[in-house]
């Protein structure tokens, strides 16, 4: 059976991993990014190395090397009186200098809240650090609602590993 998406959550940390390992990230302070409604795609996407043969008419290509995706992300505005913690944080970094700081998708299978499922030892979580950039509210018309996107460059291979204890 092929599983779906729902219920996935995403937290941002304001800081990179001493490694990129499980154990780097895990020592990090998490905040959930509330409200999303599109997840970045992590990875790493290879260039390749165009080797032209005149004689023969065909091209060959050799693995080059790696760089993280630039992905988006969306979220919608949480209403109330402030703003989302986490969705600050983005904008925050995103608006930073540098903007470095993680990433975490968590596929939790505990109580499912108004915050989504909370996350559960052993649940399968992702995550990757790099930068964030170019936050942009929605435009405002009569079929949207108030929110933004925002870009994340990955720096790193993506780490796969499951929710501690």
């Amino acid at each position: 059976m092929t599983a779906n998406h729902i219920g996935k959550t995403m937290y941002v940390a304001e800081a990179l991993p001493a490694t990129n390992d499980a154990a780097g990230f895990e020592a990090l302070t998490w905040v959930q990014v509330k409200g999303i409604q599109t997840l970045p795609v992590l990875g790493v996407s290879y260039s390749g190395i165009d080797a032209p043969d005149l004689a023969t008419g065909f091209t060959k290509s050799s693995k080059g090397a790696g760089a993280g995706r630039d992905t988006t992300f969306t979220f919608r505005d949480m209403g109330g009186s402030s703003i989302d913690p986490g969705q600050e944080d983005v904008i925050g970094l995103a608006e930073d200098r540098d903007g470095l700081g993680s990433v975490k998708l968590v596929a939790g299978t505990g109580a499912f809240g108004a915050d989504g499922p909370a996350p559960q030892t052993g649940d399968k979580v992702e995550y990757a650090q790099g930068y964030f950039h170019t936050f942009e509210p929605n435009q405002g018309t009569v079929t949207t609602h108030e929110g933004g996107t925002c870009s994340f460059r990955q720096n790193d291979f993506t780490i796969a590993a499951t929710e501690p204890a």
